[in-house]
Order: structure tokens, then C-alpha cells, then sequence
């Protein structure tokens, strides 16, 4: 129980909205999904029910903006919950090797959600257009004159939440733009 309600002795939780999980032999290997309101965090559990072998894992991760590092908690035949080292998650598959007779789970943090948000002009001549997402993702700045054909403006990958890109109010022509994560 201790897994779902406790398991880092700081009242971190399992998530509360349940999200489909599947297995190939749930007699062998049973796992858990779901993702955690309070952060958005998607929480995985997986119980290898059998007595010898490890068990290799591989999860696909859909509809769930992710990425980076996976955090890993795990309670084996021992009997004490122990945090291991973070694994990458990569492309959006989770891959791992459970041991016999344990439970582990798995924290995938939320990707904060990005968007553009207009500033103050701070000349007669700019406005600059503020990029907002997560440090040490990469983002594209696009524009168009049609909202059909976009154009890449600016390629980035954040040192800090931000990126001020500035656009020059001269033209008279509408301009359009948006935002694209750039997937490593």
C-alpha cells in the first residue's frame, strides 16, 4: 500500500485518474497507470509476479506529453521501498529489467505546455514575442502570411523558460505565429 500512497516517506502518491495499461501475460507481469492530478505526473506501476526471473519491460507512452527523465522507485522480496537511479525515456518508450519478485514505479513528469505571449513594445519599431516553455527544450518559431504555409523564424533551445523573439512593427503586412516543440 505503501507504493500507492507513500512511497518516498514525503505522502507522494500514485496518480487518481486510472489511464489503460496493458500486458501481453498478466499472470506473470500485472501494470498500473495512471496520472496524478496535482502535477500531471503519469505514475506506472509494475508488479513482476514471478518467483526467479527478472523481466524486461518496454512501454510505449501515448497521449502523454513526456519526456527526459523517469523516476524509479521500487519494492522487491527485501521489503523496503528504494529509490534507483532515473532512466531516460527515449522517443517515448520506457525500457527496463524488473527484478523477480518486485514492484516498481515509475514517474514521468508532465512536459509543461508552451505558448507565445505577446510583451510590451519597447520601441517605436518592436514588439517583442515571448516564447514560454521548459529550459533545455528546443522550439521552433514560426510565421506565416496565410496561416497555410508556415516558415521556420527562430530555432531554440531554452537556457530559462523564456525566449523574447522581436518583431519588427515596420511592415504593414499581418503576420502570423506559433509555436512548435521541436521532438529530439
Amino acid at each position: 500500500m505503501k507504493m500507492y500512497r507513500n512511497y518516498d516517506g514525503n505522502k507522494s502518491t500514485f496518480g487518481d485518474t486510472s489511464i489503460l495499461t496493458v500486458v501481453p501475460n498478466p499472470d506473470n507481469l500485472s501494470a498500473f497507470g495512471a496520472v496524478r492530478t496535482s502535477d500531471g505526473a503519469m505514475t506506472f506501476m509494475v508488479i513482476n509476479k514471478d518467483l526467479n526471473n527478472a523481466t524486461p519491460i518496454t512501454a510505449n507512452i501515448t497521449n502523454f506529453n513526456a519526456m527526459g527523465t523517469v523516476q524509479r522507485w521500487q519494492l522487491t522480496s527485501a521489503a523496503v521501498i528504494n529509490q534507483l537511479a532515473n532512466i531516460t525515456l527515449t522517443n517515448k518508450v520506457l525500457s527496463d529489467m524488473v527484478p523477480a519478485q518486485s514492484i516498481t514505479l515509475y514517474v514521468l513528469p508532465a512536459l509543461n505546455a508552451f505558448n507565445l505571449q505577446v510583451g510590451t513594445q519597447n520601441s517605436a519599431y518592436q514588439l517583442p514575442l515571448w516564447l514560454n516553455g521548459q529550459a533545455g527544450l528546443t522550439y521552433i518559431l514560426q510565421s506565416s502570411t496565410d496561416l497555410v504555409h508556415w516558415g521556420a523564424v527562430s530555432t531554440n533551445t531554452l537556457s530559462s523558460n523564456s525566449f523574447p523573439y522581436l518583431v519588427a512593427t515596420t511592415n504593414s503586412a499581418k503576420m502570423f505565429y506559433r509555436g512548435l516543440y521541436k521532438s529530439p
